[in-house]
């Protein structure tokens, strides 16, 4: 083939797009959202494992496994500042045929997620005690939920470094890898709970901090796989030192991923709000807030497999010049989750008492939880339309108005979490009425600004091609990511 052939020059440049610019939008984003919502079962998975097996250590172990999970939101959404980077610069790199460029970018996020990671781990080192006081003042609960929270900071380099693996692999197409080494991570996970919880045979009764020891090392299972395949030279895990053309910079990476790194962690300081203010009413209702939380990871599962799906797809078909599929890619993804979040409020509004007995059997839980969970369930068709947004849209690369309209709420909600229960005198229940509330006015507002279409333009800083690269484009007009 020579650049002079007419025929062989397009049908050769199509063939190095990935799946997601050229084959069916709703096949596609089946096959990606598929095992990426069993990936993320499987990482919820941790969460319900730990909560099953500490059930028996009483209502304040619950709550302290239940809630730890909303400072651990804040380190892992530190990440997303390369991470949301990496996974939109590698699906616009690969969709615009620069897979060399593509391995430089996922090799500095990989590296950067390390060195944040260590942030964490000093954090938890050294301040676990406080940090998990900020959710509780109580001694005693400070006492059962700190060693659980800094053993899993302290492991944090090892969750970043895998998210940041999958990432990379689901903006190359591929979801399937990454949801075989969950599996094994899980059911490394299920295996050692009991075992290091109660004391089984020779390992040593470690209570809740057990729980935590067995989580950490299921994560360093995680990234013994993803350095597996980066030893084999995986094609979804393009890395690479070098690469023709324009330079790849982290401080690209990083100005796409702080917006969308600021709605985690601001995400985070709410739950941690509305755990406090929670507290005040007793351990029965801290607990409620944690375990409604991981009952509503269901809906999210579904909604952020499906969005972060669409991210993928949306950023592959910016990349190949296609705005009008990455649009589609997002309508199809917001009338999944419609369907989807109808059924499940259904689900938790008629059986709200068998979801909570798998948490607890306290009857002052099951007394509080049943209408709290009733409250909730109206937030799910609300809480998808606009996980399913804004996760698909970030594929774009434009973050920043949506970190705006996220983080507006958070604001809001942190002092609501203390006045409302205060004006209403409803107890936990009106933290449950807030929740929703808010999240159908946030949801509007996400899906007016996405109607906009803005954010099709994609990443135009990204894109000066390598030479080669540049005289099929200027030729055969096939990619759209704009220098």
């Amino acid at each position: 083939m020579t650049e002079s052939d007419p025929v062989a020059q397009p049908a050769a440049l199509a063939a190095a797009l990935p799946r997601g610019a050229t084959h069916p939008i709703r096949g596609e984003l089946l096959r990606l959202a598929l095992p990426m919502a069993a990936s993320f079962g499987l990482r919820i998975a941790y969460q319900w494992i730990d909560a099953l097996w500490v059930r028996k250590l009483g209502v304040e172990a619950t709550a302290a496994v239940t809630t730890s999970v909303f400072i651990l939101w804040a380190v892992w959404s530190l990440n997303d500042i390369f991470a949301i980077g990496v996974t939109a610069f590698v699906s616009q790199l690969l969709g615009a045929g620069e897979r060399q460029r593509a391995g430089v970018a996922a090799l500095k996020g990989l590296r950067a997620s390390a060195l944040l990671g260590l942030i964490g781990s000093v954090a938890g080192l050294l301040f676990g005690a406080r940090i998990y006081g900020l959710m509780d003042a109580n001694p005693r609960m400070i006492a059962v939920g700190a060693p659980f929270l800094r053993i899993c900071m302290t492991g944090a380099p090892l969750f970043m470094i895998a998210m940041t693996c999958e990432g990379i692999m689901r903006a190359s197409g591929d979801t399937r890898t990454p949801l075989l080494i969950d599996l094994a991570s899980v059911s490394a996970c299920a295996i050692l709970d009991p075992l290091l919880i109660y004391g089984l045979g020779p390992f040593p009764r470690l209570g809740v901090a057990g729980a935590g020891v067995a989580t950490v090392t299921a994560w360093g299972i995680m990234v013994a796989g993803y350095a597996i395949c980066a030893l084999r030279g995986h094609r979804a895990l393009p890395l690479a030192r070098h690469a023709d053309g324009a330079p790849v910079h982290i401080r690209g990476m990083a100005r796409v991923g702080i917006p969308a790194a600021l709605i985690g962690m601001m995400f985070s300081a709410v739950y941690v709000a509305f755990s406090r203010s929670a507290s005040q009413f007793g351990p029965a209702a801290h607990a409620i807030v944690g375990i409604a939380n991981r009952i509503e990871a269901l809906q999210f599962i579904c909604s952020v497999s499906i969005g972060g799906a669409g991210a993928a797809l949306v950023g592959q078909n910016l990349g190949a010049g296609k705005p009008d599929r990455a649009e589609q890619v997002v309508r199809e993804g917001i009338l999944w989750i419609f369907w989807i979040s109808a059924v499940l409020t259904a689900v938790m509004m008629i059986w709200p008492r068998a979801l909570l007995t798998l948490f607890s059997g306290d009857p002052e839980v099951m007394r509080l939880g049943v209408p709290y969970l009733r409250v909730l369930s109206g937030c799910l068709v609300f809480t998808g339309l606009e996980i399913v947004t804004a996760e698909a849209v970030l594929g774009s690369g434009h973050t920043a108005v949506m970190s705006t309209i996220f983080t507006t709420f958070s604001v809001l909600r942190i002092p609501l979490a203390f006045l409302i229960p205060r004006w209403t005198g409803a107890g936990v229940i009106s933290i449950a009425w807030l929740i929703t509330a808010t999240c159908a006015a946030r949801s509007a507002l996400i899906l007016g600004w996405a109607a906009r279409g803005t954010w099709k333009r994609g990443l135009a800083s990204c894109a000066a091609k390598s030479p080669s690269s540049r005289r099929a484009v200027t030729r055969y007009g096939t990619t759209g990511v704009r220098p």
